[in-house]
C-alpha cells in the first residue's frame, strides 16, 4: 500500500504493521464523523430534526481520534519542538537532552495508561445517554492511545541511544 507512511529509516515489521493499523484506524474515524456530520446536517434541512446520538457519536470519535493522532504524530516525530537552546549545544549534550526529555515524555505516558485504565474502569457500568455504550469506551482510548506513543517513543528513545537517526520528517525543510 503506497499511501501509507514510511519513514527514511525502515522500521521493524510489527511497529510498521501497528503503526500502519493506528493511520487506518483514524481514517476510518475521520470517515465515519464526516459521514455522521452530513447526514446530521440533511437531516436537519430535509427533516427539520437531527441524529439525536450525533453528539455523542462526534465526541466519542473525536477522543478517540485525539489519542490515536497522538500515537501517529509520535511514529513521525511531528510532535512540537523548541530547539534554539539544543541546537546550540555540542553533539554529546543534544543526545544527552534528546534522550532525557523522551525518558520524561515515557513517564508522562506509563502515567496516561495507568491513570487512564482506572478511569476505564470507574465509569464502565455508566452508559452513554443516548447511544446506550458503556461510558468507559469512551475513556479508553486515553490508555490505548498513550500506550501505542509509548511503544512509538520506546522505539524512538533507542534509536537515540543507539546514535541512529529517528524520524523527524515533520522537521525537515
Amino acid at each position: 500500500m503506497r499511501f501509507l507512511y514510511r519513514p527514511d529509516l525502515p522500521e521493524p515489521a510489527p511497529l510498521r504493521w501497528l503503526g500502519d493499523l493506528v493511520d487506518l484506524a483514524l481514517t476510518l474515524l475521520a470517515a465515519m464523523l464526516l459521514v455522521v456530520m452530513f447526514a446530521n446536517v440533511a437531516a436537519r434541512l430535509a427533516l427539520n430534526s437531527d441524529l439525536a446520538w450525533n453528539t455523542e457519536f462526534g465526541e466519542f470519535v473525536l477522543l478517540w481520534a485525539t489519542f490515536l493522532g497522538g500515537a501517529s504524530a509520535a511514529r513521525r516525530g511531528a510532535h512540537m519542538r523548541i530547539t534554539e537552546f539544543t541546537d546550540k549545544m555540542t553533539p554529546g549534550l543534544q543526545k544527552l537532552v534528546e534522550i532525557t526529555s523522551r525518558i520524561g515524555v515515557v513517564g508522562l505516558l506509563i502515567l496516561l495508561v495507568g491513570y487512564g485504565w482506572g478511569i476505564v474502569e470507574s465509569t464502565m457500568g455508566q452508559e452513554l445517554t443516548v447511544m446506550h455504550v458503556p461510558m468507559g469506551l469512551q475513556y479508553l482510548a486515553m490508555p490505548v492511545g498513550s500506550a501505542l506513543a509509548l511503544v512509538f517513543v520506546i522505539y524512538e528513545t533507542v534509536l537515540l541511544a543507539r546514535g541512529k537517526p529517528i524520524p523527524q520528517e515533520a522537521f525537515q525543510d
